[in-house]
């Protein structure tokens, strides 16, 4: 055991935040301390830090969740010091009372405030008394009957929000319009509940249709200090987790924003707390309305330090110090706007299905008004053990419309191979004429299949896949005994070869006759010319319509991805003789990610339609309901509940009608 050091801290945390922290930490002057799991043991952050702990154990519960562990930790590191991030045990006031009694200096609020403020029904109590306007509300007892349910959603009123007690990022939440959706509704909370958090206790929460979601930073110290750093607006989300977040607030009136920001400071005072915290709201033409407060440093605390200059880790390590805060309201001012996309390793077009994987490459964009917290480099893995959050990706400017347009930019700027992102869907919603004016709210995105469903426009896929061609072309070469670069060629008369590029939109052929000759795509039953390019080791520039464009190829054994001003293409190569690629037999469900089955839907007999629910997984902290790819009947169900499985593995076979 090395005795502690109160400048040398323990970050309870990984991915992302463990590297933010790392660096607030070191550009405070402090040491910083990580931990990992043995399945992060090649994580970006265990390398950044000035020392790294292996933590005992394999689950979450005995690593990142396990309090005992991380106070060994620190004792063992002599971190006087711990910093929890945000997730994992951020917001548990075990962790914080656990610091106390080991001595160690917590970086964040009292337990107390903690501990009420998670309690989301508690917490609304709690501010109302201080005269922040809340939406009403019926706590669920665990034994509630039918009747009293009942009785609980009519007092709220339809539509209403079932919701989790200890709940936040959308787990353990649901919808329901009438009376008829209510009992299911409760139940699959109830059980995404108990999974998330260790608690299945519900309330009823009225609903409001289409809110903004708009938050307000709190920072206090422990000298009675309570200051505002403005607001944000969260309003695109997807199943209740934000997705692009923005500071300030797009199209609020100052009396509105001047009222949230001291009911923001009021709801901070009731529970006499200290450190970064976010008070949330709803607002809609009504009014705002408290949310729910997380007492810990925000996801998107990135946009609130770009337009304020702040450096919220290096107050939270100040605050814990003991020492009061260095500036007064009055010395805080906003200068241009600020917006963050969180980069997740996910499939937005199937209900957001996480997409484990490794990114065999990453290349983060640069530039003036760019910043980039990343999870991953070049090399690192994706676990479906944890968040599917892979980046955030941030921009500002002068104004809000530059602050769009730049980190637009960055988006197709950014590269990264092998692992599938919602990199496409953050585009379309960054271009959207309707979030370029401001006209969102909470359910912006789930109206919006186009958006979920965003993929580059076909002129685009073409030319990237012809710029594949010519590089696979110019690699052929490289590996010929021919002293010339030979055209592509197959051996069935004077046919010309062709490649076949496969990306989720569909297969394209393509066929460049030689290396300084113009590469066509069959369209229909059709050729038509793309355009000619000159290569050079992996850099293709493509001539199109009289319109030069630069992009960037790299190949592998059955992949290429290429990059370009448009963004970036993935394509599984194939060749012509190869038969065509289903995603499994026809009539088969199979697990698309590692998860836990925890509902079957259907019986064998069963008749189902294309799209009927066959069984729920949870995967990620979350559910995802597997779905019949058409009409038939259920022949065999070869999983049950709490089953595990893998990725791939048969749970179920539909005979095809």
């Amino acid at each position: 055991m090395v005795p502690a050091q109160r400048h040398r801290v323990l970050i309870a945390n990984r991915g992302e935040i463990a590297r933010r922290l790392i660096r607030g930490a070191h550009d405070a002057g402090w040491e910083a301390v990580a931990v990992f799991a043995s399945d992060d043991a090649s994580s970006p952050h265990v390398g950044e830090a000035d020392v790294a702990i292996l933590l005992p154990g394999s689950s979450l519960a005995e690593t990142y969740l396990n309090p005992r562990a991380l106070i060994h930790a620190a004792h063992e590191s002599g971190a006087g010091t711990l910093h929890p991030g945000y997730g994992f045990l951020s917001e548990n006031p075990i962790l914080a009372e656990a610091c106390a009694k080991g001595d160690i200096v917590w970086v964040g609020p009292p337990p107390e405030a903690m501990r009420i403020m998670g309690h989301k029904p508690r917490a609304k109590e709690t501010v109302s008394a201080a005269g922040v306007p809340v939406l009403p509300s019926v706590v669920l007892s665990a034994d509630i009957s039918g009747g009293e349910l009942t009785q609980a959603a009519e007092s709220v009123g339809y539509p209403i929000l079932v919701k989790a007690s200890a709940g936040g990022g959308g787990r353990g939440m649901r919808l329901v319009g009438e009376p008829g959706q209510l009992v299911d509704a409760v139940s699959a909370a109830r059980r995404e509940a108990a999974a998330a958090f260790g608690s299945d206790e519900l309330f009823l929460e009225k609903h409001l249709p289409s809110p903004r979601h708009i938050e307000v930073q709190v920072i206090g110290d422990t000298h009675g200090a309570v200051l505002h750093l403005f607001d944000r607006e969260c309003s695109v989300q997807r199943r209740h987790q934000k997705v692009i977040e923005e500071a300030p607030a797009a199209l609020v009136d100052v009396e509105t924003r001047s009222r949230m920001w001291q009911a923001a400071i009021l709801a901070a005072r009731s529970v006499g707390y200290y450190g970064v915290g976010t008070v949330e709201f709803l607002v809609d033409p009504s009014g705002f309305y408290f949310l729910e407060m997380n007492t810990r440093l925000q996801v998107e605390h990135g946009v609130t330090e770009l337009v304020t200059g702040l450096d919220l880790v290096g107050l939270q390590l100040l605050v814990a110090s003991g020492q009061p805060l260095p500036l007064t309201q009055e010395h805080i001012s906003i200068s241009g706007h600020a917006v963050e996309a969180r980069l997740c390793a996910e499939r937005p077009r199937d209900d957001y299905q996480p997409t484990p994987g490794t990114a065999d490459h990453v290349r983060w964009p640069e530039g003036d008004g760019i910043r980039t917290d990343g999870a991953i480099e070049s090399g690192s893995t994706v676990s479906p053990a944890y968040d599917s959050l892979v980046a955030k990706v941030m921009a500002e400017g002068e104004s809000r419309h530059v602050a769009i347009a730049r980190l637009s930019r960055a988006m197709a700027a950014l590269e990264i191979d092998g692992l599938e992102t919602n990199r496409d869907m953050i585009g379309a919603i960054l271009s959207d004429g309707a979030f370029q004016q401001g006209n969102i709210g909470v359910e912006f995105l789930d109206n919006r299949a186009d958006l979920r469903d965003a993929g580059l426009p076909e002129a685009t896929r073409h030319r990237h896949a012809a710029a594949v061609a010519f590089s696979l072309l110019d690699a052929r070469a490289g590996r010929s005994l021919v002293p010339v670069r030979a055209a592509g060629w197959r051996n069935v008369g004077t046919a010309l070869h062709s490649d076949l590029f496969v990306d989720a939109a569909g297969t394209i052929e393509v066929r460049v006759p030689a290396p300084d000759g113009p590469a066509s795509i069959l369209v229909g039953d059709e050729w038509h010319e793309v355009g000619t390019a000159v290569t050079d080791d992996g850099v293709v520039d493509l001539t199109s319509s009289g319109m030069r464009r630069r992009y960037r190829v790299r190949i592998s054994a059955h992949w290429a991805f290429v990059n370009g001003p448009e963004g970036q293409s993935t394509f599984a190569l194939r060749n012509e003789d190869d038969p065509d690629e289903q995603n499994g037999v026809a009539g088969e469900c199979r697990a698309p990610l590692p998860g836990t089955v925890t509902k079957v839907l259907v019986a064998v007999g069963d008749d189902v339609c294309e799209g009927a629910g066959l069984l729920v997984l949870e995967a990620m902290k979350m559910e995802h309901t597997l779905r019949a790819g058409g009409a038939g009947t259920v022949s065999r169900i070869l999983c049950g509940p709490s089953q595990q499985v893998d990725v791939g593995d048969l749970l179920m076979a539909v005979d095809p009608a």
